[in-house]
Parts: C-alpha cells; sequence; structure tokens
C-alpha cells in the first residue's frame, strides 16, 4: 500500500517513518462487494452533491475520508496518491475554516497533509512536523477521546528521534487512551506491540497483537485483512516463547 522513500537527514527519516506507521488510513465498517473501485463512485456522488449544495462540513469531511480512502487503497501510482491527500487536506481545511471546533477535520487535514508531505520528501520536516502537531493537540482538546487523533498522536511519539520530541513514555500513554476510546483501531495495537518488543515486555506485547488478530468488526476491514492481520500474525511468531 504505502512505498518507502529515501531521505538523506535522519530526522527527515525519523518523520518519514512515523507517518508510515501513523493511523492516516481511511476505511469503512463494512465494505461494498467492489472495493476499492467503489471509492470513485462515492467520490463523484459526494462531489455533484457539493457542487449542488455548496461547501457544508459534514459533506467535506465525507470527501476528505473518501479521499485519503482513494490514496491508501485504490491508487499504487505515488503521484496519483499524492494529489488524492492533497485534495483530501483540502477539504479538511475548508471543513476547518467553516467550524474549526471540529476534531475529526483537525484529525483528517494532519493525516492528509503528513501523507502527502511523505509522498513529496518533506522538504521541510520541522514546518510539516509542527503543523501536524499543531492540528492533533486541537483535535484533542476538542475531544481528548478521538481514538485516530490518539493513535496519530501516540505513533508519531513512538518513532519519532529524541531531537524531534520522540518519546516511549508518551507514546504508550497515547496509545493506550487510544485503545481504551476504541480498541477496533487495531494499529494502535500494533504500534504499542512493537513498542513494547522494543522495550522487551513480550507478555504484552503478545496481548496486543492478539487483540488484532481476535478484533470483531475492525474500522478498517481491508486495511486489516491485506495489512494489520498479517502483521501481527508475523509478530507474534517472532516472539520468543512465553
Amino acid at each position: 500500500m504505502r512505498r518507502h522513500v529515501r531521505y538523506s537527514h535522519p530526522c527527515i527519516v525519523g518523520l518519514a517513518w512515523c507517518l508510515f506507521i501513523c493511523p492516516v488510513m481511511a476505511g469503512q465498517d463494512v465494505l461494498p462487494l467492489d472495493y476499492p473501485q467503489s471509492l470513485e463512485r462515492d467520490l463523484a456522488a459526494l462531489l455533484s452533491r457539493l457542487s449542488a449544495q455548496g461547501d457544508e462540513p459534514k459533506a467535506l469531511l465525507e470527501g476528505a475520508e473518501l479521499y485519503m480512502q482513494i490514496a491508501d487503497d485504490l491508487f499504487s501510482d505515488e503521484g496519483q496518491r499524492q494529489l488524492a491527500y492533497e485534495a483530501g487536506a483540502a477539504m479538511a481545511k475548508r471543513a476547518l475554516y467553516i467550524d474549526p471546533r471540529q476534531a475529526h477535520a483537525h484529525f483528517l487535514y494532519a493525516a492528509t497533509l503528513g501523507s502527502a508531505e511523505r509522498l513529496k520528501g518533506i522538504a521541510d520536516a520541522g514546518l510539516v512536523l509542527n503543523d501536524i502537531k499543531r492540528h492533533l493537540r486541537e483535535a484533542l482538546a476538542i475531544d481528548p477521546t478521538h481514538p485516530q487523533a490518539l493513535q496519530m498522536m501516540g505513533g508519531l511519539y513512538a518513532e519519532l528521534p529524541w531531537v524531534l520530541g520522540g518519546s516511549e513514555a508518551e507514546a504508550e500513554s497515547y496509545l493506550r487512551r487510544a485503545i481504551e476510546a476504541d480498541g477496533r483501531y487495531t494499529n494502535a495495537h500494533l504500534i504499542l506491540a512493537r513498542l513494547l518488543m522494543k522495550q522487551r515486555r513480550f507478555a504484552e506485547a503478545r496481548l496486543h497483537l492478539q487483540a488484532v488478530i481476535d478484533v470483531q468488526q475492525p474500522h478498517y476491514p481491508y486495511s486489516w485483512m491485506r495489512l494489520f492481520k498479517p502483521e501481527a500474525e508475523r509478530l507474534l511468531k517472532a516472539l520468543p516463547p512465553s
């Protein structure tokens, strides 16, 4: 789904990796039989609605989610994916202009901006990272239990180098809060399991990997089936015997 991009500066490498593992994937709880091709049909209908009715925050957020799903699940060409992420960020920004007190709009803007910048090569990692963190903090100030914002913030703290604000303790706190808010966002379990494995807390890591495998009705079934569950199974096999 995502390809690695090479960077020359260690801080940029850290930012690129953390954006890779953070929860910037969109998804639907119940997928049409022709998913992800169905996304283009859904987007066309949404754009037609916006054209007829004008900007409305709920519709703009639906559009931002759709563009993110298209970039994550449908497109393989990096140029197309970047344009889709940028379109999603633009829609989230329009929603924020109308109503800046929307936690999900702040999250979507942070997620799509981060993904778009990663594909561009992140020319200025510091400025991009500050903008991402600011919008995640805004999301959590409005809704302290927003699971995706908590997961993304936890991923940032887990993977950023210390010089850019990385902190394993903060990462664990945010990820546990994300799981408590909604454990069906299974990437939070995966990120936390990797962190626990790094700390050699294997018994705890095993519980979170098993939670990914055993989850009922994951929020992102397409990503769970293709990415999250296989990764959890791989990591589980790599753990030392209990």
